[in-house]
């Protein structure tokens, strides 16, 4: 009793205290295990930035990162319960700071896990450095580009929005001929996006929840998975998650159609978002009293939507090939469909497997997006849009999607701030667990039973079973578990 009332005299305050500490040993494990051994600009004067690094990294590598993760994750969770705690100025300016030093560490660590920014990179120097049209000409087409050596897919038109290209040119334009200058351009340009994030998370909490407005930027800004996925490796999945955040914060407004565009832009970046627009415009629909009104809602958000689509493809237009989703429709990995896909293929053909399981995949997808729709409009607005969303996208992870990457997970963390304690807890599980699939298979098995056709047969149900399969048991038994409380409460 006495220490805690000089404790109190003097200011002391227990969880500032696990902030600092949280913050500093985070930094210090980034900077030893990501940092310093793959520097972007000892490895950019070494030649060694293309492949992937991961791999090259062998045992020593994936106990080093491995065990960075690890510790990293518990000290996160330490700093998660402290900003519980306080919301004190004093807590807010570590939180803040802490993200902007996380960010510079990250921000000059080489592309460790995939070569996608160099995939980006050279589609935005196709459209702002050539003037040509990422979604009819390939990377193979510009051999002579000083860029060439380093993206991996160059027979393969862009798989993203007009929108995301329109901002990927410009960016290429305006970072000139020098590697590192547009690996550092392209970073900054994701991790805009990620910024934002926070503000919006922390704009929507002070409003629906003051009380966990710190801990809503701290969930988003110190989270391991987004900070390596986007300010290390340059992925844009917080590009477009960033809309659904801000049609979120608008939806809490009333102000159902510009949240419904907010969704179409995200759409434009990256295909997802187009899931939840139904809820959007459903909830806004029984959010007006009378017909003529619901009427204006939908046809001048239609409207406006129909020009931006219009606006945004009409440099690009080659076509109904410009949609180019379709042409992820037959790629399979780290999922149940590619289990089913290749449970399929001896019987049908891979043409004929592959149109099977994406259409069944597309099928499930589209009913449970509608059952999720009509149950959202129940409830108050943002709310509803928000739990519609989460479930959606998180059954289009475990169960729809046919080409899963560990990097998605930075779609249901950047939603955790918003959702329950439980749809919480599992988006966390989900962001760290995703990391095997890098960190295990990648990094480890891969290589290992490369060039051996009696162990690559087992490869993908392997992935698919560990990386998704393990979060789908997790789904079910809590689901049990929750079925259990509600019996136990009505008796």
């Amino acid at each position: 009793m006495e220490k805690t009332r000089v404790d109190n005299k003097i200011g002391f305050d227990p969880a500032i205290a696990k902030l600092i500490a949280a913050a500093l040993g985070s930094l210090a494990i980034y900077l030893l295990a990501f940092t310093l051994p793959t520097n972007l600009f000892a490895l950019y004067e070494r030649d060694s930035l293309i492949g992937h690094l991961l791999q090259r990294a062998g045992l020593s590598g994936f106990l080093r990162i491995g065990f960075a993760f690890i510790s990293v994750g518990l000290l996160y969770f330490v700093g998660l319960r402290a900003a519980r705690q306080t919301s004190s100025k004093t807590a807010w300016m570590i939180v803040l700071g802490g993200t902007v030093v996380f960010i510079i560490a990250f921000l000059f660590m080489a592309p460790l896990d995939a070569r996608d920014i160099y995939d980006n990179i050279f589609h935005g120097r196709i459209v702002g450095v050539y003037g040509a049209n990422p979604f009819r000409d390939l990377i193979s087409q510009f051999q002579h580009d000083p860029f060439y050596k380093y993206p991996w897919w160059k027979n393969s038109p862009s798989a993203y929005g007009p929108l995301w290209e329109m901002l990927a040119g410009v960016t290429a334009r305006l970072s000139g001929d020098g590697i590192v200058t547009n690996i550092l351009a392209f970073k900054i340009l994701v991790g805009i996006f990620h910024l934002t994030s926070i503000a919006v998370v922390v704009a929507f909490l002070r409003r629906a929840n003051p009380q966990h407005a710190l801990f809503g930027a701290l969930l988003l800004g110190w989270n391991p998975l987004v900070l390596y996925e986007t300010w290390g490796n340059g992925h844009n999945d917080i590009a477009m998650i960033f809309w659904v955040l801000l049609a979120a914060l608008l939806i809490s407004r009333k102000k159902y159609s510009l949240g419904t565009l907010s969704l179409v832009v995200g759409t434009l970046i990256k295909f997802i978002p187009v899931l939840l627009i139904p809820t959007a415009l459903l909830i806004g629909y029984r959010s007006f009293e009378n017909f003529k009104s619901r009427m204006w809602f939908i046809l001048k958000t239609s409207f406006a939507s129909a020009i931006l689509i219009v606006i945004a493809y009409i440099p690009f237009w080659d076509g109904m090939a410009t949609f180019s989703i379709g042409r992820r429709m037959g790629m399979f990995t780290t999922s149940v469909p590619a289990i089913m896909y290749n449970i399929l293929k001896p019987a049908l053909g891979w043409s004929e497997a592959a149109n099977v399981v994406s259409l069944g995949a597309l099928a499930l997808l589209a009913v449970f997006t509608l059952i999720q729709t009509l149950r959202a409009q129940k409830q108050e607005s943002s709310k509803g849009f928000l739990e519609s969303a989460f479930y959606i996208l998180a059954f289009y992870l475990l169960v729809a999607c046919l080409w899963f990457q560990q990097w998605y997970g930075v779609w249901l963390v950047s939603l955790a701030p918003f959702v329950s304690e439980r749809s919480r807890r599992f988006a966390l599980f989900f962001g760290f667990w995703v990391l095997t699939k890098q960190l295990i298979f990648v990094q480890l098995i891969i290589p290992a039973v490369w060039g051996k056709p009696e162990w690559i047969m087992w490869l993908e149900p392997s992935m698919a079973f560990i990386v998704v399969g393990i979060p789908l048991i997790y789904v079910f038994l809590d689901l049990r578990k929750s079925k259990r409380m509600k019996a136990a409460y009505a008796t």
